[in-house]
């Protein structure tokens, strides 16, 4: 028997927004809200469902709020397959010294994006739009 997985989102898959379902049709369920570690910077990627990019920084950075999701390997493996580039999955820093798989994105497409990350999450930059 194979033991679930835990994965963090950031964005679009958070509680309550357009994409969750893809996590909870899968059978995830939420474990905790939390901050990653201040070595993030967040960004505003443009789309039909606009989504945050995450880049991890060497020297500074901030925290950014996030959810982590424990799914089963099935599930994970069905979930990552639907992840558009420039996202992709790696490990985050998450506050607490911890690591978890989660959202991250390719620094190309952050060139003509703004910077969200003072806000500390996605939640925020949707609730000054």
């Amino acid at each position: 028997m194979t033991h679930p997985t835990n994965i963090a989102v950031v964005g679009a898959h958070l509680t309550g927004q357009p994409l969750n379902h893809q996590l909870t049709d899968l059978g995830a369920t939420l474990v905790r809200s939390c901050l990653t570690a201040p070595c993030y910077r967040l960004y505003a990627l443009a789309g039909q469902i606009p989504k945050p990019g995450l880049i991890r920084q060497v020297t500074g950075g901030y925290s950014i709020e996030l959810e982590i999701w424990q799914i089963s390997i099935a599930g994970f493996g069905q979930f990552v397959t639907q992840i558009p580039a420039p996202l992709g999955i790696g490990t985050l820093l998450i506050a607490d010294n911890t690591t978890v798989q989660g959202f991250i994105c390719e620094p190309y497409a952050i060139a003509d994006a703004p910077e969200i990350s003072h806000l500390g999450g996605w939640r925020a930059y949707l609730a000054q739009q």
